[in-house]
């Protein structure tokens, strides 16, 4: 039997009243999630401004005088299209001989006037029927950055293996650095050398997150790639191997999300380190009162430079930036460690989604002040498509790119 609350007409158990529960509940209840959402939204917001800047950008591409958008690098004549996989470095012996590294493990020397290449070694072991896919390249090894020492051996980074020196006459190969599988000797993907006039050897560890065949992979995303300055991991670093003593040791390290190419001074007095990720270069010294220390030598650039080559031509470097940063946008959110991470886990950072920023490949002269001297774009990728090293021969500049199947030669004027 149906009972009425004591003092009051009113069934409580009655449709109408249970409707009006209901509504009560349903109200609290969104009331409730409001409240907690901007709550959230006041949390972000404040980490947002809080946090500092993790990235010397601080503005879109300011393509303007020097950086100024031009076609000279489709002037050039693409070689061996098709036939000449990943070269992503070069270095030339003091006859002017040319080599470079492929992205099956061999390393070979370049004929430009047959358009011919003959092979010098191959940095992995066999068997060598499967070298070329993704997958086998921790076996097969995947030379990057290479640069002659003072006795004529091409010292070669490979990605997986560690550095190399190598007798261009007869292939013979010496392992000066073997990796670590953990500590400061560790990395996934070895990248770039230089040689002093000491014979010191300076080299770069692009990456203690991502191993080199992820790029490869048809899978990989460029999210991966950029992960690291999103997570403040600077895994990556510079090391500094001593050619007496056999010994290496870790020189750089805080701050470089994804350092790449690295040159040295006219005088060896500073070496140059490309933070890819960040869109900038740094400066470590070597002599003086800094020498131990680094600091900026070029900021907000505009994309992501790779290697960097000595100028012949004058006191300089020649920087390869495989692609422009996609818009001032995204730079300004790369400032701010919250949003990137965002961007990161949705999968709106990838540049590649951006067919401007991927196309678009420019070469950068600067000087040993960090000047611009001059800039040379293909805009649209129609000779020169993802430059990952200029060097210079005679009065002509090489172009290669890790991601292309050729070479590009171009009269330089």
């Amino acid at each position: 039997m149906r009972q009425r609350a004591k003092g009051s007409n009113v069934d409580e158990t009655s449709p109408s009243h249970s409707s009006e529960n209901k509504e009560r509940a349903a109200t609290g209840s969104c009331h409730f999630i409001v409240f907690g959402l901007l709550v959230i939204v006041g949390l972000l917001a404040a980490i947002y401004f809080l946090l500092p800047p993790t990235s010397d950008v601080r503005e879109g591409p300011q393509f303007t005088g020097a950086y100024a958008v031009n076609d000279d690098l489709q002037k050039g004549a693409r070689l061996f299209e098709g036939n000449l996989p990943g070269p992503e470095s070069f270095a030339i012996d003091k006859d002017g001989n040319l080599y470079t590294g492929l992205s099956d493990g061999r390393v070979v020397k370049i004929d430009l006037t047959t358009e011919t290449y003959t092979l010098v070694t191959r940095i992995g072991d066999p068997p060598y029927d499967k070298c070329g896919q993704a997958e086998m390249m921790p076996h097969c090894g995947r030379p990057l950055g290479m640069r002659f020492d003072n006795d004529g051996n091409l010292i070669v980074a490979d990605a997986y293996k560690g550095l190399f020196s190598i007798n261009p006459s007869t292939g013979n190969k010496e392992l000066l650095f073997k990796p670590q599988k953990s500590g400061d000797l560790s990395c996934h993907m070895w990248n770039n050398p230089v040689v002093l006039s000491n014979g010191s050897i300076f080299f770069t560890c692009t990456s203690n997150m991502i191993a080199y065949h992820r790029i490869s992979d048809p899978d990989f995303s460029v999210e991966e790639y950029l992960w690291q300055p999103h997570t403040h991991n600077d895994s990556g670093g510079l090391f500094h191997y001593n050619s007496v003593t056999g010994s290496t040791t870790l020189v750089m390290k805080e701050q470089l999300f994804c350092p790449n190419g690295v040159s040295k001074s006219s005088n060896d007095d500073f070496l140059v380190v490309s933070d890819m990720v960040r869109g900038r270069i740094a400066k470590y010294y070597l002599k003086g009162p800094k020498a131990g220390k680094w600091d900026t030598f070029v900021s907000s650039l505009p994309g992501m430079p790779d290697n960097i080559t000595p100028s012949k031509r004058m006191p300089g470097f020649w920087v390869a930036i495989p692609m422009v940063r996609p818009n001032a946008l995204l730079d300004f959110s790369y400032q701010w460690s919250l949003m990137q991470l965002v961007q990161a886990k949705l999968g709106l950072i990838n540049p590649l989604d951006y067919p401007n920023s991927a196309l678009h490949t420019v070469v950068v002269l600067f000087d040993e002040e960090g000047r611009v001297v001059r800039s040379l774009h293909d805009p649209s990728g129609k000779v020169v498509m993802g430059a990952t090293e200029v060097v210079e021969m005679d009065d002509e500049l090489i172009i290669g790119s890790v991601f292309s199947s050729f070479m590009v030669k171009m009269k330089l004027d």
